[in-house]
């Protein structure tokens, strides 16, 4: 099944914004090949906007770490936005607190990649 989603680039960073409720083992291969492709089309500095995002699983949290690990490999960077008290807790229990920088609004992100 394909994530839903709404890319928009402000200068060099583009921001992600996850239309669907849930990032699972049923999306999370679309999520992961739509951000192989923006980092192979040398958009490296990305914001994910989770705002609508409830439930985050393994699979889930594996999508989230290869395109981390592919931004950080091309010399870029992912931060996360507007992360619920749920898919924070899923990001906690697994231990990547120190690897995703997490931050309110979008504005907050782009300062921090712009540093």
């Amino acid at each position: 099944m394909d994530i839903k989603f709404e890319v928009k680039k402000q200068d060099d960073v583009v921001i992600f914004t996850i239309l669907d409720k849930d990032i699972t083992h049923q999306n999370a291969a679309s999520f992961k090949e739509k951000l192989f492709v923006e980092i192979a089309q040398g958009n490296n500095r990305i914001i994910l906007d989770l705002k609508n995002v409830n439930e985050l699983d393994s699979s889930g949290l594996g999508a989230l770490l290869f395109g981390k690990r592919q931004a950080d490999n091309a010399g870029g960077n992912i931060l996360l936005v507007s992360v619920s008290p749920a898919v924070q807790s899923m990001i906690r229990i697994a231990q990547l607190s120190r690897v995703f920088a997490t931050f309110e609004t979008v504005e907050e992100a782009l300062k921090e990649l712009q540093k």
